[in-house]
């Protein structure tokens, strides 16, 4: 049995990393850190230890197998070096810092100390990006390729209403859906197409909600092979969220929208130079967080590598953190 706990679990995520958990037999929740109502409430209702913050849970809790990594994200590069420190593996939710430059000391002391890790990029899991990861990476390698990847989402306010008004104070959240939402994507188009990402330009919109923080983002990335990207993210929609995945090339079209379906459009051997439906699937729109666990647990058996690591968010938090800058958003 996996003995794990939750610490600085004052975030939206925790609920779906729990559901996850109750899909595995051999994993077990002991103890959770926070200093908020959500965690006083969940800690109650599972019969768990409250601990006020993570260093006072790692001092009383002993025989960990491995921790969930949450909190403020300035904070949770300390939180990942006090793990490695006592060797105590982890899972960390994305961003895992508040700017890229706080990330390579934590790279660089996870490969000294060899302490095992997953970071949960699940949108990885996205069923369009499973099913047709090297797909696109085979037309990729054939030829130019370009990528829309677009998640809008609900407003600002669903924070306030799920208990985490911290994450619309600029000073405390340090970013808005740039942060939050967009390194999912810039991550991802290095992903499908197997190429890194060098160049970025961007704008950022904070005029709809004014709260300080950009609540609207539209980048262009270029990958070190010329493929290109638009990686759109925002708190701007109302009502039920929407992200869209178009990725097309020479002779290829796929489009996915979640919650509607995944469509490939192609020359069908034989035919005519207009394309045709190929496929056609069903795209649920699900949380991936087992698949997440699931990683972490074959890493800590040694039977895989992690889906996705601290370096893989850091290549993708180095154009985050310079779209912000090119933005004057520190100023």
């Amino acid at each position: 049995m996996y003995r794990v706990a939750f610490l600085e679990a004052e975030h939206w995520h925790v609920l779906g990393h729990m559901a996850a958990i109750k899909t595995f037999d051999n994993v077990e929740v002991v103890a959770m850190s926070g200093n908020g109502q959500f965690t006083k409430n969940l800690s109650s209702e599972m019969g768990i230890p409250l601990y006020g913050n993570y260093m006072e849970l790692l001092d009383n809790e002993k025989d960990l197998d491995f921790v969930y990594i949450f909190g403020i994200y300035k904070e949770a590069p300390s939180i990942m070096m006090e793990c490695i420190k006592r060797g105590i593996p982890f899972m960390a939710d994305k961003p895992c810092c508040e700017r890229a430059e706080q990330l390579p000391p934590v790279i660089g002391a996870l490969k000294e100390s060899g302490v095992k890790h997953c970071i949960a990029l699940q949108r990885r899991y996205a069923l369009p990006v499973e099913m047709y990861k090297d797909y696109i990476r085979e037309k990729a390698s054939e030829g130019g390729v370009h990528i829309v990847l677009r998640y809008i989402t609900g407003t600002p306010q669903r924070y306030e209403d799920m208990g985490f008004p911290w994450a619309n104070k600029k000073e405390i959240a340090g970013g808005g859906a740039l942060l939050n939402l967009g390194v999912h994507y810039i991550d991802l188009v290095s992903y499908l197409t197997g190429d890194e990402v060098v160049e970025a330009k961007g704008f950022i919109n904070e005029n709809v909600w004014k709260l300080g923080l950009d609540d609207y983002a539209n980048i262009i990335l270029r990958t070190k092979s010329g493929h290109t990207a638009t990686v759109e993210v925002g708190y701007t929609k109302s009502g039920y969220p929407q992200e869209d995945f178009i990725i097309s090339g020479k002779n290829f079209y796929l489009t996915a929208t979640a919650a509607e379906d995944i469509r490939l459009y192609g020359l069908k051997e034989g035919g005519d130079k207009k394309g045709e439906l190929l496929e056609k699937h069903d795209f649920p729109d699900i949380q991936w967080f087992d698949k997440c666990l699931n990683s972490m647990i074959e890493t800590l058996e040694g039977r895989g590598e992690p889906a996705a690591t601290l370096e893989d968010v850091y290549h993708a938090l180095r154009f985050v953190t310079q779209v912000y800058e090119d933005n004057h958003f520190y100023d």
